[in-house]
């Protein structure tokens, strides 16, 4: 079949050139993996347009293979092209994501493409060694003016701090530590020594080469600060503040002001220049009526944990002062190990901004797991803290001592004594000779613990007359009549 070829007039061939219409158009959406396709299409001007038009639209780039590139034959009505699919997966399934791509954006546009050889692209990581041109350091009354111009604007600049210039040399892992730092150096000095500009060329009476070594005094602090919140945090959780003093105000605080500065600044250095920080205006303002109720169902849960030992639940209307405190254990707990591993991402890029300190271990989906996973296990370790506090308890009481206050569950102490043999109850019969212990009741029926039986009991309203008495230890020879 002949295809008519269209002939400009000779008036579009005289015309003026026209202006370069600069770079076309916006770049595709972002991605992470990139996979090379060889594609077999039907050799004809109209599909090898549609093709063209179609990885445009894509971002994609696309061109004929290289001499010796692929060994991919096809037939004579047929021409190869290389394609290189950008797209956002994960490494395992990217080339079947991208084939299958490639495929339906095909066959929805009735192209006559196949593809035949599909290629994941990877990165090439290449061991480089980092050299820094500084200024040689000077007095100690210079550093100090120096660091009051960076901190307010005053006093005076000095035109020699700081890092000036760097060279990444290659290096090899075949040889000793202390072999490639030599060789390095020497070809760092050779590269720092040549440079257009005089004042950035290396000069040993000005300057000094160094290796960037000077932030990792940061970066221990910084993985100190970690360790440090981390600890508090776990302290914090399974209740044992008291034991280490923390729950005076002079211990506390400083403690809390420290941890709560790691966690802020970390996350606000984490956050910056992303899209998370121009949300947050909106985000917390939303996120402090969704807490309201949530700190008293936290505070719930808390008690019940500490009741489990005596076999009650928390009584209605016991929400109060300390429900709500309960609550806010749990939440402050969860948030702050939660917000843990984005800090020292923050911290991290905000002191080491190379590439040194890039990778997937300091991406934001490992941080973001990690903080919730922490934050679970820290809440789980708190319930099991009420648990154990609820377990000694219940041990005070088997001894005869009275119980103290947690978190607004305050026990009272009662004797007893059912009105006829034949009144019903559950668990272990009342005692006659020694108080239970109450935690409130529940409409018509009183659930109380029997130190003596070491056992949970509960009865009518109606079938037993009950007299509260101070102390665990007083007696009941009279009953309420």
């Amino acid at each position: 079949m002949h295809t008519p070829i269209s002939v400009p007039s000779p008036a579009r061939q005289s015309s003026a050139p026209q202006p370069d219409p600069g770079p076309a158009g916006p770049a595709g959406p972002p991605f992470n993996r990139r996979v090379h396709i060889v594609a077999e299409v039907l050799d004809r001007p109209e599909e090898l347009n549609l093709l063209q038009q179609m990885c445009d639209a894509m971002g994609w780039p696309l061109r004929e293979p290289l001499a010796g590139e692929t060994t991919v034959t096809t037939d004579a009505s047929w021409t190869l092209r290389a394609i290189e699919i950008r797209i956002r997966a994960v490494r395992e399934t990217a080339v079947e994501q991208a084939v299958a791509t490639l495929d339906s954006l095909a066959q929805n546009s009735e192209l006559s493409l196949h593809c035949r050889d599909a290629t994941l692209v990877e990165r090439v990581q290449r061991p480089q060694i980092e050299w820094h041109l500084r200024g040689r350091r000077g007095p100690v009354s210079r550093r100090i003016r120096h660091a009051l111009h960076l901190a307010v604007r005053t006093g005076e600049h000095d035109p020699h701090a700081g890092t000036v210039r760097l060279v990444r040399v290659p290096t090899g892992l075949d040889e000793s530590r202390p072999r490639r730092l030599a060789r390095t150096r020497r070809a760092a000095r050779t590269e720092l020594s040549h440079h257009p500009l005089v004042l950035r060329r290396l000069n040993p009476e000005v300057h000094e080469v160094g290796s960037p070594s000077v932030s990792r005094g940061w970066h221990v602090l910084a993985l100190l600060a970690l360790v440090f919140t981390a600890t508090a945090i776990c302290l914090l959780g399974a209740g044992f503040w008291p034991m280490i003093g923390a729950d005076s105000p002079r211990v506390g605080a400083p403690l809390v002001l420290l941890a709560a500065s790691y966690l802020l600044g970390g996350t606000l250095l984490a956050v910056r220049h992303t899209p998370t920080h121009r949300a947050l205006p909106w985000l917390i303002p939303l996120a402090v009526p969704l807490a309201v109720p949530l700190v008293p169902w936290l505070g719930t849960h808390v008690q019940r944990a500490y009741l489990s030992p005596f076999g009650v639940r928390p009584m209605p209307g016991s929400e109060g002062l300390g429900n709500i405190q309960a609550g806010f254990w749990v939440l402050c707990v969860f948030v702050s190990a939660a917000l843990l591993p984005v800090a020292y991402l923050g911290w991290m890029r905000f002191l080491a901004p190379s590439l040194r300190v890039q990778g997937p271990w300091l991406s934001w989906a490992p941080a973001a797991t990690l903080g919730i996973g922490m934050g679970l296990a820290f809440s789980l370790l708190i319930l099991h803290s009420a648990a154990n506090s609820g377990a000694e308890n219940r041990a005070l009481a088997a001894a005869g001592r009275d119980i103290p206050e947690y978190f607004g569950v305050s026990a009272e102490y009662a004797c007893v004594e059912p009105t006829s043999r034949e009144a019903p109850y559950y668990g272990a019969p009342p005692p006659h000779g020694s108080p239970v212990v109450l935690f409130g009741q529940s409409g018509d029926r009183v659930e109380f613990w029997d130190p003596a039986a070491n056992q949970k009991t509960s009865i009518r309203l109606e079938d037993a007359r009950i007299r509260v008495v101070p102390h665990s230890d007083s007696p009941c020879a009279k009953a309420a009549r």
